[in-house]
């Protein structure tokens, strides 16, 4: 499992609105998950999940550890 795979995700169920939570990495290893709400089965895109977070990753990575703000007169 990478880093990538532990983020979670949250969303509502799309039948009866229950919140649900689940890492990358499982959603990718089960293919689709099973609202406990309603019984529904979602199937959710994770390689494209997945690469929207390493690119997320990726743009925090760039941000300084600092900025330095300077007021002029």
């Amino acid at each position: 499992m990478t880093d990538v795979d532990l983020n979670e995700i949250e969303f509502q169920c799309p039948s009866c609105g229950n919140d649900l939570k689940q890492p990358i990495g499982k959603l990718k290893a089960e293919e689709r998950m099973i609202c406990p709400g309603c019984g529904i089965g979602i199937n959710i895109d994770t390689d494209r999940l997945a690469n929207a977070v390493e690119e997320i990753q990726r743009a925090i990575a760039k941000i300084p550890p600092e900025i330095t703000i300077k007021f002029f007169r």
